[in-house]
């Protein structure tokens, strides 16, 4: 009988040994999945891809899930761990589990962790795709219990005013970059495509002051001053355009005068174009569509005191900020290099 019991405990210890290796490799493919990958398989009615579509649609249930389950798990080998050392050495106490449950500690990391996450990780997709239909089951049987933490994430989402996001922003902006990554890995995104993307996500929040010449620095001349003053300070600093300021106000920059306009005209004020007023605390992205919108490559950065009168902080470049969403890497290094 006592031969029984053990072998009982044994297989009870295999059991739970195999559902964390399942649960735990499953959440790591889960993260490693090429979204791009499976929404070409869903669309070609593939059912275990659209099953697993799902889930990346609704990550709080698969997260959910595997925490239940690798709970569940860690609860079998325990109670398996506990019960042979009950059989064999008759007698048990707190320090005895704890001695025997450190002992097969390493077994538990290794078969049970290490090496699942291991496989999981470079091979996700095919084994997501074996696995799928048992994880619906373990979905159904352990959604009385999952349901609660996702109504519980629901809520602190609710809290965080993070509400009207898409599903996919649960798992993250990373997941986002590992969704273009697979993308190029794919061929689904050119290298031009993935380094705009790439830009937009890293630099558009970003304030505009980041990226204005400070007032100090800014290169123009007065709205007085003559065709060949403009042409020589073009000339000088290799610029295509100058800008200028009020004759009566230095620091009251507010418009620019193309070179290639001036050539064609007599009179340098009557090819000024104005400067559209970006306010300090715009972000790039919607600072560059205020840019292309009016059609300016310059925009005058500006911030309004309590008084509501406003005060010039720097000049903004369109053609400085495309540069910078398709060049992010460079962008931040030069950042940091400050």
């Amino acid at each position: 009988m006592q031969f029984l019991e053990v072998l009982a405990a044994i297989v009870l210890f295999l059991i739970g040994l195999r559902l964390s290796a399942f649960f735990s490799g499953s959440e790591t493919g889960f993260y490693r999945l090429s979204l791009p990958r499976l929404n070409i398989d869903a669309r070609a009615g593939d059912r275990r891809a659209q099953q697993l579509l799902w889930f990346s649609k609704n990550p709080a249930y698969f997260v959910a899930t595997c925490l239940i389950g690798n709970n569940v798990a860690n609860y079998l080998t325990t109670a398996a761990i506990g019960w042979v050392a009950l059989l064999i050495l008759t007698t048990t106490n707190e320090q005895i589990d704890i001695a025997v449950t450190l002992l097969m500690s390493p077994i538990i990391f290794q078969f049970g962790e290490l090496l699942p996450k291991s496989i999981y990780y470079l091979t996700p997709l095919t084994r997501l795709r074996k696995d799928i239909r048992w994880f619906q089951y373990f979905f159904r049987a352990f959604l009385i219990l999952s349901f609660p933490l996702v109504l519980l994430t629901r809520l602190l989402e609710n809290l965080s005013m993070q509400k009207n996001q898409p599903a996919e922003i649960v798992l993250g902006r990373n997941r986002l970059v590992q969704l273009l990554q697979h993308g190029h890995a794919e061929g689904v995104l050119t290298d031009i495509q993935s380094r705009l993307t790439n830009g937009l996500l890293q630099l558009t929040p970003q304030s505009v002051r980041t990226s204005m010449t400070p007032l100090p620095r800014i290169l123009g001349l007065s709205n007085s001053a003559s065709k060949t003053e403009i042409l020589e300070f073009a000339r000088k600093f290799g610029i295509s355009a100058v800008v200028v300021h009020h004759a009566e106000s230095p620091e009251d920059w507010y418009g620019y005068v193309p070179v290639a306009e001036l050539l064609q005209s007599d009179e340098p004020q009557s090819v000024i174009h104005s400067m559209p007023v970006i306010d300090h605390l715009s972000s790039k992205l919607v600072a560059l569509h205020q840019l292309q919108r009016s059609k300016s490559i310059y925009g005058v950065v500006k911030k309004t005191d309590a008084s509501g009168e406003s005060h010039t902080l720097g000049i903004l470049s369109r053609n400085g900020l495309v540069e910078q969403i398709y060049r992010p890497e460079l962008t931040q290094s030069a950042f940091r290099a400050r």
